[in-house]
């Protein structure tokens, strides 16, 4: 059946969408299901609010956008300015200076597991529009950047890495203006991937771990499992 009553949950828009040219990233606490699970309500509650805290003004100082926190996750944006049409490079290092810092917050918050990130970047065309129910947040975001940059998240346990990129971030972080030979020196090709949602493969890279981070993350993952009482 087909109602002719006006529908009065149609959302305005208060523009056109608009198409931009951006570098995605997606931050996630890693095993916080476990740390909920394991920790006290006031111990995760305070890693949290550091959590964001400090990727929000990370993200602000390498001039990127923030989007949205969505529960341990955080979504951002990098475009390019005026000045610095080198946002594929900036949201390398943004994400780089991320990792650096977070290992400084797990020894602040030691009353919790170790703590870590994964990371998914992505960068391409993106359809942005602000919903009116949800201009309290950034513009939603549309586009297969988005969508990558997500499951690449996803994907970096599997992978091994903790920071994960598409290829069109890669292929555009070399040409920009004057990108530093250590931006992408240890970021190697892992070949096509298959993500949920995509018909065709993408290429990925990832940051190689360092053996100071593969002995942290033994560390915590030791920290994690549990103990078998003896016989």
């Amino acid at each position: 059946m087909t109602s002719t009553e006006p529908r009065t949950n149609v959302i305005p828009y208060p523009g056109a969408p608009c198409l931009r040219h951006m570098a995605v990233m997606f931050v996630d606490l890693d095993h916080f299901m476990r740390i909920c699970i394991d920790d006290p309500p006031e111990a995760v509650f305070g890693l949290l609010s550091d959590f964001q805290h400090l990727v929000t003004d990370l993200v602000a100082s390498f001039r990127g956008e923030l989007n949205s926190y969505q529960g341990d996750g955080v979504l951002a944006t990098f475009g390019d300015v005026a000045d610095r049409p080198d946002c594929a490079t900036r949201t390398l290092r943004c994400a780089r200076k991320i990792l650096e810092q977070i290992r400084a917050l797990s020894l602040d918050h030691a009353n919790v597991q170790p703590v870590s990130v994964s990371i998914g970047l992505q960068y391409g065309p993106i359809w942005t529009s602000t919903i009116k129910t949800s201009s309290h947040f950034g513009p939603t975001l549309i586009g297969d950047a988005v969508n990558v940059a997500a499951r690449l998240e996803q994907q970096a346990g599997t992978l091994g890495a903790k920071i994960v990129a598409g290829d069109d971030l890669i292929q555009r972080a070399s040409r920009e203006s004057a990108p530093d030979a250590s931006d992408l020196a240890q970021f190697v090709n892992v070949g096509p991937l298959l993500v949920r949602g995509r018909q065709t493969p993408v290429d990925v890279w990832k940051l190689q771990m360092q053996s100071s981070d593969f002995l942290l993350e033994n560390a915590s993952a030791l920290c994690r499992a549990p103990v078998e009482a003896p016989c």
